[in-house]
């Protein structure tokens, strides 16, 4: 069955390849924009690269396709063109996509990327604000907030140790701070629903996660608010 998979999957991506036309033309082919994303293009070649993608939507959001499928975050990719392609490929989903990238150290935390609002002290700032004041690192625990039409969640994450750290998520109205009803949020690994709570009270605590990639489910009256996407590094 894997192998009759893979040939499927082979013969899809042919025919998405071939009504997109890469490599043709003026485009790289495929092999040399899967080498830039795994950063195995160096030099002039991965120069050139940049520039293309930064002007050609069609090649941006391959790459971005399979930096999504396969992240690395220790790649160095131009800010400008993960924007970019961020905004082609994501369109309306950005709405209701909230990242949330960490490492774990000793006792601290650092802000690997986010596109929620960090409140540091009374002061809510934007994660690219943080990055050119130069703070990365918070400790213990980290509040990141971002708005979802008139609803806005915060993920508060505390470490307790180098090991794992505690995920509390809480929504609220963002305009008179009522609490939305029957309020469902899951967290998810692999696939894999591995705790969940119905509240009225608009939060959800979960403890002892270790580091790892996970997907945090928002809905209210089975409307799905939003997806918290969180990839926490030892």
């Amino acid at each position: 069955m894997p192998e009759n998979l893979e040939k499927i999957i082979k013969v899809i991506y042919g025919q998405w390849k071939g009504r997109r036309g890469l490599g043709k033309n003026n485009h790289p082919d495929e092999e040399k924009l899967a080498c830039f994303a795994e950063g195995k293009l160096l030099g002039r070649d991965k120069a050139l690269l940049e520039k293309h993608l930064l002007n050609c939507a069609l090649c941006a959001e391959y790459v971005f396709t399979q930096l999504k499928i396969k992240p690395h975050l220790s790649l160095d990719v131009p800010e400008q063109l993960l924007e970019n392609t961020r905004k082609l490929v994501i369109g309306d989903a950005e709405e209701s996509l909230f990242e949330i990238f960490l490492k774990l150290k000793d006792k601290a935390l650092e802000i690997i990327r986010t596109t929620g609002d960090v409140l540091v002290g009374q002061e809510l700032v934007p994660a690219p604000v943080l990055r050119s004041r130069k703070i990365s690192e918070f400790k213990e625990e980290i509040n990141i907030l971002k708005d979802f039409q008139e609803l806005r969640v915060l993920a508060k994450i505390q470490s307790k140790n180098t090991k794992n750290f505690n995920l509390t998520v809480i929504v609220k109205d963002k305009i008179n701070q009522k609490i939305p009803k029957n309020t469902r949020i899951s967290l998810i690994k692999d696939g894999v629903e591995l705790e969940s709570y119905v509240t009225d009270s608009g939060s959800g605590y979960f403890e002892n996660i270790q580091p790892g990639n996970y997907t945090v489910e928002i809905s209210s009256n089975e409307q799905k608010i939003a997806v918290v996407d969180l990839k926490v590094n030892p």
